[in-house]
């Protein structure tokens, strides 16, 4: 205990991440599902650290450094911290894929996602997710071989250093590999768990705008990367993931925004014939002038 109260208190912007995931996956999709894909996740990005650490695979040759040992926990060779940070990532980068591919519903301030298990068990939800999370790596990895430079402090080095600002291409592929990896491990436990009438335990379904949650805290987790470089001085590789990000932002506002992203009363209805549990939330009901028109659309 004593041992997990000092990592905490050394790593407190990944617990902060963490605790936020857990929230937010939770109210989302409920607590069974939570917890099973945080396990699961884990313990497949701890395997793939451990045989980097000693074979290079997946992630290329790294070593960490034992500074930290007996102040947070170390599990095989690898700080926990480390291999944790993998469930939060890949759960953002899961909701920011879902996100820009389901119709959206907004009724006032309250912003809806109108996705079916169709959209969630999606190939391009699943591809485009992986993606995210290796363009998240693509600002935290720099910024973590600069470790000496801030808190984080120095924790391993890669062997050889690579050519992305001191980081190996192949630990980019083996991201991607990872990342598809876990998520597909999201969509399998959230259909075999979640697909029912009921509503999962801990769901919040009336909760306002929670759909919105996760992609923020994909947006607070690269911008902390970012801002993070900038404070350091390492100004050429936060203006690199600057550029990484501006043409990913400006498509992610198009698509929010264009007429044809929002979900009509067909929409609401398979959103609806999919998660029944909702049906009866108030933010579904149609104002007066358009109860008609929606009434024959779902006829």
């Amino acid at each position: 205990m004593h041992l997990l109260l000092s990592t905490i208190a050394l790593r407190p912007y990944v617990f902060i991440f963490l605790a936020s995931f857990l929230f937010i996956a939770i109210v989302n999709f409920g607590l069974r599902t939570t917890l099973l894909f945080t396990v699961l996740t884990y313990a497949v990005s701890l395997a793939c650290e451990w045989s980097s650490i000693h074979n290079g695979f997946p992630f290329g040759l790294y070593h960490y450094i034992d500074a930290t040992r007996g102040r947070e926990i170390w599990v095989l060779g690898v700080p926990f911290m480390d291999s944790l940070s993998f469930t939060f990532l890949a759960f953002a980068s899961y909701t920011v894929a879902l996100l820009l591919s389901s119709p959206r519903y907004r009724r006032g301030a309250d912003f809806r996602l109108l996705d079916t298990w169709e959209i969630r068990r999606a190939p391009r939800v699943w591809l485009m997710a992986a993606l995210f999370m290796v363009m998240v790596d693509m600002v935290v990895d720099p910024l973590s071989v600069l470790g000496e430079r801030w808190f984080l402090g120095k924790i391993f080095w890669y062997d050889p250093p690579g050519p992305h600002f001191g980081v190996p291409i192949s630990n980019y592929l083996g991201w991607y590999l990872v990342a598809a990896i876990t998520i597909g491990i999201f969509q399998w436990i959230d259909a075999a768990l979640n697909r029912g009438a009921d509503k999962p335990a801990g769901m919040l379904p009336g909760m306002w705008s929670r759909a919105l949650l996760g992609p923020i805290l994909y947006a607070g987790i690269v911008t902390f990367g970012i801002t993070m470089l900038f404070r350091i001085n390492a100004p050429n590789i936060g203006w690199s993931g600057v550029f990484i990000y501006l043409p990913f932002a400006a498509l992610t506002i198009h698509i929010l925004t264009r007429r044809e992203s929002h979900g009509d009363a067909a929409a609401i209805e398979r959103h609806l014939a999919d998660f029944p549990y909702e049906r009866d939330l108030p933010v579904w009901k149609p104002a007066s002038a358009d109860k008609r028109e929606f009434r024959r659309a779902t006829a």
